[in-house]
């Protein structure tokens, strides 16, 4: 509730630290943040200055479900469709797609948050095989999740950094 973890504890920091000397990370988090939409110019714009030596991981989609009060997956399926297919045409580095963990139902209101996050995944993961751009699913890598069922508690930072690092993809 006080806010996001300190910087040293979050998955990001867990990943530059590892892959120092060989990769910069940059992390690109914020509160709130949905799929752009591909004629945002924030987002195609920090694509356009990537080069085919860069790697860009984008794990989002999560809030598109979670900000409305019935949720329905359709509107961030075909944000990632027109996103996928944005970088399959003209996005030179290597775009990794990370299908975020489900939301949990830790009340039974948020039911329809957990089915809705279940179907977007496995659109995402189908949208990836179609344009053919490289593809995880955190939803099976048992992160912990923190009291709302949605962010990462401490644990869930280490172990996502842990399995993205060991997914052989960086």
């Amino acid at each position: 509730m006080g806010g996001r973890y300190p910087e040293e504890t979050r998955w990001a920091t867990i990943v530059r630290k590892e892959l120092e000397g060989s990769y910069e990370v940059i992390e690109e988090g914020m509160n709130g943040r949905q799929l752009p939409y591909v004629s945002d110019s924030y987002f195609t714009g920090i694509l356009s200055k990537l080069t085919c030596e860069d790697v860009f991981l984008m794990m989002l989609g999560t809030n598109d479900i979670l900000l409305t009060y019935n949720p329905d997956p359709k509107q961030a399926i075909e944000k990632m469709r027109n996103i996928l297919s944005y970088i399959k045409d003209s996005f030179k580095g290597t775009f990794i797609m990370i299908a975020p963990p489900y939301i949990e139902a830790t009340e039974p209101g948020l039911q329809r948050y957990n089915d809705a996050s279940i179907e977007m995944n496995k659109h995402f993961m189908e949208l990836a095989k179609e344009y053919d751009i490289k593809a995880l699913d955190a939803s099976s890598w048992n992160i912990e999740m923190g009291y709302d069922g949605v962010h990462f508690s401490v644990e869930g930072h280490k172990r996502f950094a842990e399995k993205l690092l060991s997914a052989g993809e960086l």
